[in-house]
């Protein structure tokens, strides 16, 4: 058997010139960079230039190595300013649902390159200054939140027991439902006048108005609360209107949706869409 030989010139010569890449780069931004990250830096790139020289360390794993740092460093940043919120915000808005034309896509979450320019810019004038050559920071900073959310949602749906519609309130149940549409790519609001004028969410989706009736209830739910999701249709300037309840709908409010073309959400129904977008176990 022939001896693997450790020492590859091919590869340690690219290597090598990454790494004086690096370290110029971060002789020149060294004064917009904290001065314990720029020592480490230079320590840790003389360990793999060592390394390197004896082809311990490849080039990929170099790549990946920086760019763990560098994610760090922004994430740390972003944390200083408080923005976690608003990063959070933008991937519940307007990452779920499939794009048309130009976008980039990680782990089911898709967003519009303009969306994406917009929200850098917004970043940046919080205090971020993002790199407005490409949008390499901006993916580090999407990815580390998304594969988060991730795997939380896989954490708790692989532990957690059934929860129970039965057991929120009205407003409770208003706000699960605002969570379950803001995942589905829909701009929601709560009206914030639960039981007046029968409208509690509004969704804006696809350039549709969608007034949306929740009806937490016991027993079945009947015809008067389709009439005030028409009424509340109306009053909000709507486009369609959604009675969403825990439970299930009389027989005369089944017809009466049908004549007035409001949708009905039903318990089943609801349940399958919560545990699709919101990886929640509800019943």
């Amino acid at each position: 058997m022939a001896k693997k030989n450790y020492h590859n010139p091919k590869k340690t010569s690219p290597l090598i010139g990454v790494i004086l890449l690096i370290a110029a780069y971060l002789w020149i931004f060294q004064k917009s960079l904290p001065p314990e990250f720029i020592i480490t830096m230079f320590i840790v790139i003389f360990v793999f230039v060592l390394f390197a020289a004896f082809g311990v360390v490849s080039l990929s794993e170099l790549k990946f190595f920086f760019t763990k740092k560098k994610q760090e460093l922004l994430i740390n940043k972003l944390r200083e300013l408080g923005l976690e919120e608003e990063v959070n915000n933008f991937i519940l808005r307007f990452g779920p649902g499939k794009k048309n034309g130009k976008f980039w896509e990680f782990r089911g979450y898709s967003f519009d390159l303009e969306r994406l320019e917009d929200f850098r810019k917004i970043l940046n004038e919080k205090g971020m200054t993002l790199s407005m050559q490409d949008f390499n920071d901006l993916y580090l900073i999407l990815r580390y939140y998304i594969q988060e959310r991730e795997e939380n949602l896989t954490r708790e749906s692989v532990t957690l027991t059934p929860r129970k519609f039965d057991d929120l309130s009205g407003s409770d149940f208003e706000k699960l439902l605002y969570r379950l549409f803001s995942a589905m790519g829909g701009a929601v609001q709560l009206t914030g006048k639960t039981g007046d004028q029968g409208g509690d969410l509004i969704i804006n989706k696809d350039g549709l108005r969608t007034l949306v009736q929740a009806k937490r209830y016991s027993g079945n739910v009947p015809n008067e609360a389709v009439q005030q999701a028409i009424a509340a249709m109306k009053f909000y300037d709507c486009n369609r209107a959604l009675v969403v309840t825990n439970s299930e709908f009389t027989r005369e409010a089944i017809e009466l949706a049908k004549v007035d073309n409001v949708d009905l959400l039903s318990k089943n129904e609801l349940s399958g869409l919560i545990s699709n977008f919101l990886k929640e176990s509800w019943s």
